[in-house]
């Protein structure tokens, strides 16, 4: 069974570079952000992350992937909102053009007429110093992602839905929920996949990662470790993971914490 699966994932390393396109769209995991995005069959091509923004005859929309979308409009609005001599409508940032109409006209209303003090795009009354995005999940015409302060026991957090428009992406609506309870900060994240080193572009082959299945598709996930990472090797013992001992492809369970930029592993176990 590992024999094949491996076999399977060789085979579609060898695919050419339009069929590698396609399957990134289609077998696409999602970091903030993912969450986001990382995804492979073995070999991604991704857009570039400073892709150009492209004009339809309706809406501006990006050639960015959803989630670089979401972090660049937030990171704009919470900068101008944390700014002492200016503001998020000072500097326009409510007339951001990859906004839909709808979304563009109602901050504008939320201006006029703001709604118990709440930032109609932070969701928060009190302005955050940080925050993070987490996916909600990514289709082929839209995308939803959660945006929340890391300000401890801030329940508030923000929806944001993205819609693709031909080649692009813009961001329909932004919704604010009161978060009855403590949003989670990351993803957990448990799977068991073959660790591979030798990644292509974009993927970073500094960092291993871990391939694995999941609904019957294939994802790639980068791993980062810490101190207080865990290894379980073949015979049992645990200690420190060194990631410079393993080898590839090593089929491993990893169990740790999805974030926007992969997994931070917790727990390695070597199988």
């Amino acid at each position: 069974m590992i024999t094949k699966f491996f076999e399977g994932l060789m085979v579609k390393m060898n695919m050419g570079l339009k069929n590698v396109q396609n399957l990134y769209k289609k077998y696409r995991i999602y970091f903030i952000g993912g969450a986001l995005g990382l995804v492979i069959i073995a070999v991604i091509v991704a857009l570039s992350l400073g892709g150009p923004i492209s004009s339809g005859p309706k809406q501006e929309v990006s050639m960015n992937e959803p989630v670089d979308i979401v972090l660049d409009f937030y990171g704009s609005w919470l900068s101008a909102a944390q700014a002492t001599s200016t503001d998020p409508y000072q500097l326009r940032v409510a007339d951001e053009p990859l906004l839909s109409k709808t979304l563009r006209e109602r901050l504008l209303d939320m201006k006029e007429a703001p709604q118990d003090g709440v930032d109609p795009v932070l969701c928060q009354t009190t302005v955050p110093t940080q925050i993070s995005a987490l996916p909600v999940y990514e289709r082929d015409e839209t995308a939803q992602f959660l945006v929340m302060s890391r300000e401890e026991g801030a329940l508030e957090q923000a929806i944001i839905t993205l819609t693709k428009q031909g080649e692009g992406w813009y961001i329909e609506d932004i919704l604010c929920s009161p978060g009855e309870f403590p949003p989670e900060r990351e993803f957990s994240f448990q799977m068991e996949g073959f660790l591979l080193k030798s990644v292509p572009p974009p993927l970073n082959p500094e960092y291993w990662h871990i391939v694995f299945e999941e609904n019957n598709e294939t994802h790639v996930a980068p791993l980062y470790f810490s101190a207080e990472s865990i290894c379980t090797n073949l015979d049992g013992s645990e200690s420190v993971c060194s990631p410079q001992q393993f080898s590839e492809p090593s089929r491993a369970l990893v169990s740790g914490q999805m974030t926007e930029r992969g997994v931070d592993v917790n727990k390695l176990e070597l199988k």
